[in-house]
């Protein structure tokens, strides 16, 4: 069946489906039992930026209950499916503190030196108090004024020099980020950056004044096509040897391919060459909390076809080859690196971490833009936000650069010691290749997969945006499997970018 006409099969389900959908149930507002099935969809917490435009959005998803008739929900397990003890299923059914520990093999001790900033758009007033809360309902270290500090894009502090209070829903991904990162490095000092927009000049000098006030780590969970960032000065912003600059690569997939836009580029500042490119898994844990599997994120197969008909995006990891900064020399040395197609340019991401909504981290939240996004309380939120603070947060317990100008090249060092995701991709076929796929970049929405090249040709091998045996774009290196993939082990010089 060609794709025309599958989707147009697929509308007249959709259509029933939403006919007969019933009212969501609110995250948090019923106990979730383990091993019982329910239904979800992603809702993005920001408004998508149009290609060009020099401005960012976050890359924070929802995970809304629906009912299994709502259309395009997607089954989910609680807390991705550990039932270890009562702690490990978050209050709105997610993941929590104690599962990523667990999933990711890592302590939580250390990172007593470490300074983590993140940078993000617009105030949430409540930030501090909601922290208190989640630090309450875990049993963590209580984060007062020494642990977190809240300074507007200049660094200065105080109600009265922050931002406007945020009503896009930027104060969600404030949370999420500032309660993954206390969760993992509870002895890391915080420092949260307000910008006065979402515009990349502001949040350009966000990122400086994060490193000016001392951070050893940033974490930026947000971004836009590159066309938006050609400015010299944002691109420098994001340009700090010796620091550790992470950032999410999307969460429309390759090249953003949930949009159907031809967007053909991928997100900044992920796919800058001097930072941390993060990714996003499916994370599927067995009953104690182990890591039974990982996956990349990709909402595939028929939702797609809905997707042509209604315009709605799914969620899936993003990555794609940069048309703008060229790939450094850790990255092209990797095995495989001829066969995903960028040649000398960029690829992301360098490592991955879960993003998927349906494993998503249970987020406290009482502000959620005025309440106008969502009701105050526990979420579960997903996306490459939450993994971009997480593997900030890594960093940090395992010593931050580590007198390395460009960490990224430690994971390339390191790479074994990462745990390989070999299944899915970031693409619209999903990483099972182009016999069982068909040529998806001839419908006309442009490149939405590298299995085929834009004339057609079958790419054999591509791992730009399918998942294999050691490196591949949507996931880099891999994921988490203790801290000495974060570690530098080696005694040569730092690495200088080019």
């Amino acid at each position: 069946m060609s794709f025309k006409l599958a989707a147009l099969a697929a509308s007249f389900v959709f259509a029933a489906a939403l006919a007969a959908d019933a009212a969501p149930v609110t995250g948090g507002s019923h106990p979730f039992v383990a091993g019982k099935t329910y239904y979800a969809v992603g809702v993005p917490v920001c408004k998508r930026v149009k290609r060009g435009t020099p401005a960012a959005r976050c890359f924070a998803v929802w995970r809304k209950e629906v009912t299994k008739i709502t259309a395009g929900a997607r089954a989910f397990l609680p807390a991705s499916g550990a039932a270890g003890g009562n702690d490990t299923i978050g209050p709105a059914g997610g993941l929590t503190p104690a599962d990523l520990a667990k999933a990711y093999s890592f302590s939580t001790a250390g990172g007593g030196t470490q300074t983590v900033a993140i940078v993000d758009a617009y105030n949430d007033p409540n930030i501090k108090a909601d922290l208190a809360a989640f630090d309450a309902q875990y049993g963590l270290p209580a984060c007062g004024s020494k642990c977190l500090t809240v300074v507007n894009q200049s660094g200065v502090s105080g109600v009265n020099h922050l931002p406007p209070n945020d009503t896009t829903g930027w104060s969600l991904e404030e949370s999420l980020d500032v309660e993954t990162v206390h969760s993992v490095c509870p002895n890391c000092k915080i420092i949260l950056v307000e910008t006065n927009s979402n515009s990349y000049v502001n949040l350009a000098q966000g990122e400086q004044t994060a490193i000016a006030l001392g951070a050893t780590v940033v974490s930026n969970s947000f971004g836009g096509p590159e066309s938006g960032a050609t400015d010299s000065t944002v691109q420098s912003a994001f340009n700090q040897p010796g620091k550790v600059i992470v950032a999410s690569t999307g969460d429309d997939g390759f090249y953003d391919y949930d949009f159907l836009a031809g967007t053909n580029e991928p997100n900044f500042p992920a796919s800058s060459s001097t930072v941390v490119s993060v990714g996003g898994t499916t994370l599927l844990l067995g009953q104690t909390g182990l890591r039974q599997n990982e996956t990349v994120w990709n909402d595939n197969g028929i939702q797609d076809y809905f997707e042509q008909i209604t315009g709605d995006r799914l969620g899936a990891g993003g990555g794609g080859c940069s048309l703008i900064f060229t790939a450094q020399p850790w990255q092209t040395s990797v095995p495989g690196w001829s066969q995903t197609g960028c040649g000398t340019m960029r690829l992301s991401a360098d490592v991955a971490a879960v993003g998927d909504y349906l494993t998503g981290f249970d987020v406290y939240d009482t502000y959620a833009c005025a309440s106008g996004c969502l009701s105050p309380g526990w979420h579960t939120i997903g996306g490459t936000s939450l993994a971009a603070p997480l593997i900030a947060s890594l960093y940090a317990l395992a010593g931050g650069a580590q007198g390395v100008d460009y960490p990224a090249s430690i994971l390339y060092t390191n790479r074994k010691s990462a745990y390989d995701v070999t299944m899915g991709g970031d693409g619209w076929c999903d990483g099972k290749g182009a016999a069982a796929c068909g040529n998806p970049n001839s419908i006309g929405y442009g490149i939405v997969d590298c299995d085929y090249t834009s004339a057609g040709a079958v790419n054999v091998g591509n791992g730009a945006c399918s998942a294999r045996e050691g490196y591949d774009g949507p996931t880099g290196v891999g994921t988490p499997s203790g801290l000495s993939m974060f570690r530098n082990a080696t005694a040569h010089a730092p690495s200088k970018v080019k």
